[in-house]
């Protein structure tokens, strides 16, 4: 081979080992993997699902650095710890921006990260607790200072956020809570940068570049997050409960039996996506139906089974929310508006045989005009009147006495007149009457 054409070709090599060389060099910094995941509006359990979510689609993906774009008033206090249990746990580089405001529970979210950069106009702080007690101020003081000090920022600072007794020479007074802009939280060694916007960050910290993977919860894990929501959950667990009371009034197993296991399947689901419902809660539920199965359908008279059913179901209702205190009022609130519209229902639609021997009842007795099994051959072919809508059961008047009917599966309205056609066991069966 002739010596200049050996010449090139080596002289071509050697230009793609130095190109190759320089370009991995001017390109280090833009082969970072980045995730971000924005902390917006109320902290809930929903958002610890989107902050565990992000972290561990990181994690996987190996990534170098995750990004927690941080703008909210506060939240749940108890969802705010899991955020910051998840972050301060990952053996990720994380950082936490404030574009706006990381106000309350926001507040602790930020000061988990191992670097906090501030957006010019920003603030956080104002870490005031609900109930204002000294049982969860404290509490939550220590939470705050203990971040602080993991992160090696000022400890002092971090609890006057939330503890108005505490005063900061030149700082803060006592009795306020403190809050602090961008510019006095890097004076006070609260925060690590200052940026004027994402894009400033990203310029700083030199990552222009990079890779950014946004996580996003999924259509089903959004909407979990909706049904979550306390309010929501209120108004979920107040329908499905109402609709089983209509199934028990007006048995048949029909629109109420579905709309109420509808109800509840999507409430205990959405707990489950979001992490709340485990399986040990799910079972105290079904124990819970099943108790009330048997009390109704097997063993009636409402007893210490119909009883231990309540409580079981009450009880994995409670252990759902994130606090006592959410707990206690969602289900003050469920019970007060079902037992209210139980009342309705029954004043519309009457009762049935099977909320009758739940329900507390007069005597039986002659005088009150009720017929008893012996008498009640010979009510076959007398006629009478529909005292409640027979829906097949009910109440009617026949011979000047008051008797439990039923139809054959026809619906017979208040004030008809109807007939017994048969008795059957302890059953009197009854037609309406055809006008000619």
């Amino acid at each position: 081979m002739p010596k200049k054409i050996i010449n090139l070709i080596f002289l071509i090599l050697i230009f793609i080992f130095v190109f190759s060389f320089l370009n991995i060099g001017n390109n280090s910094a833009y082969s970072e993997t980045i995730y971000q995941v924005s902390v917006q509006g109320e902290i809930d359990q929903g958002m610890v699902l989107l902050v565990t979510k992000g972290i561990q689609e990181a994690e996987e993906a190996d990534a170098d650095r995750i990004i927690f774009s941080i703008d909210t008033f506060g939240g749940l206090v108890d969802s705010a710890i899991r955020i910051r249990d998840a972050i301060l746990q990952t053996h990720l580089e994380t950082i936490a921006f404030v574009p706006g405001r990381a106000w309350s529970a926001g507040a602790l979210i930020a000061l988990s990260a191992e670097k906090l950069v501030m957006a010019d106009g920003s603030s956080i702080g104002a870490a005031e607790t609900r109930p204002k007690t000294e049982k969860y101020i404290s509490a939550l003081r220590k939470e705050f200072q203990a971040t602080a000090e993991r992160r090696n920022r000022n400890s002092e600072i971090a609890a006057a956020m939330v503890d108005s007794d505490i005063a900061i020479e030149g700082i803060i007074e006592k009795n306020k809570l403190l809050s602090l802009t961008a510019g006095e939280a890097l004076e006070y060694e609260i925060s690590d940068l200052k940026a004027s916007d994402f894009y400033d960050l990203k310029e700083q910290l030199n990552i222009l570049g990079a890779n950014f993977i946004e996580t996003q919860l999924s259509p089903s894990e959004r909407f979990a997050r909706f049904v979550t929501n306390p309010a929501v959950s209120t108004v979920l667990l107040t329908i499905g409960l109402m609709a089983i009371m209509f199934e028990v009034i007006a048995p048949g197993f029909g629109v109420g039996g579905t709309v109420g296991l509808l109800s509840l399947g999507v409430f205990f689901s959405s707990f489950i996506i979001v992490g709340y419902a485990t399986w040990g809660i799910l079972v105290l539920f079904l124990v819970g139906l099943v108790l009330l199965f048997i009390e109704l359908f097997i063993i009636p008279g409402f007893g210490i089974t119909g009883f231990g059913g309540i409580i079981a179901i009450l009880s994995s209702f409670y252990f759902l929310f994130p606090s006592p205190e959410i707990a206690l009022s969602v289900l003050a609130v469920v019970l007060v508006l079902s037992i209210l519209g139980t009342y309705v229902m029954i004043k519309i639609f009457g009762t049935s045989k099977i909320w009758r021997n739940i329900s507390l009842k007069e005597s039986q007795t002659r005088g009150t005009g009720y017929v008893s099994s012996s008498d009640k051959k010979d009510l076959i072919g007398l006629k009478g009147k529909t005292l409640t809508p027979l829906r097949p059961t009910g109440i009617a008047r026949i011979n000047g006495k008051r008797c439990d009917v039923v139809t054959e599966g026809d619906y017979i309205d208040k004030g008809q007149e109807i007939e017994v056609i048969e008795i059957a066991g302890s059953r009197i069966v009854v037609k309406k009457v055809e006008k000619q």
